[in-house]
């Protein structure tokens, strides 16, 4: 019995690694297996994929690699990936710099304004061209070979934020 209370106790003093409200995902006026935040809808897709087959992939959907403007969104999007990955593992978004070297561009066209990189991140280590998140203990951003195969979030298109 002392044992559960201390752990119910050491529970109740955990720090969310968001350092923000508990998000909920809900459906709202989502398909299935998508999640509403924000008035747009969102999917974790666990099949890992390059960033290119990634991005097809939601094309043909409807949707985009995700593009995330703020720290609201991109904690919504640490907890959709948690729900499906334990781990909080690394996914794709739809920011890159394909087109040109240290412009970075979303694939559904919104400018990129909101950055959450990991501390010394870009690198371009290697002609690193596309992004990823939950990187590093951070769970930030993090530029990577688009060649890679990871899992990624689809997101609906929006009118962009100004």
């Amino acid at each position: 019995m002392i044992l559960l209370l201390l752990l119910f106790a050491l529970t109740l003093g955990a720090v969310s690694p968001s350092d923000g409200p508990e998000v909920k995902l809900q459906r709202g006026n989502c398909p299935m297996f998508w999640f509403s935040y924000n008035n747009r809808c969102y999917k974790y897709v666990a099949t890992q994929m390059t960033w290119a087959q990634a991005e097809l992939n939601c094309v043909s959907q409807g949707a985009n690699l995700v593009s995330i403007h703020s720290l609201g969104e991109q904690n919504f999007i640490k907890t959709l990936v948690s729900n499906f990955d334990p781990s909080e593992g690394i996914t794709w978004i739809g920011l890159s710099d394909l087109h040109e070297q240290g412009r970075w561009m979303w694939s559904d066209g919104c400018a990129a304004k909101f950055y959450l990189w990991s501390a010394g991140e870009p690198t371009n280590y290697g002609n690193e061209g596309c992004a990823d998140n939950n990187y590093h203990a951070d769970q930030k951003w993090n530029d990577r070979s688009c060649y890679d195969h990871i899992p990624f979030v689809c997101a609906s298109r929006i009118m962009c934020p100004q």
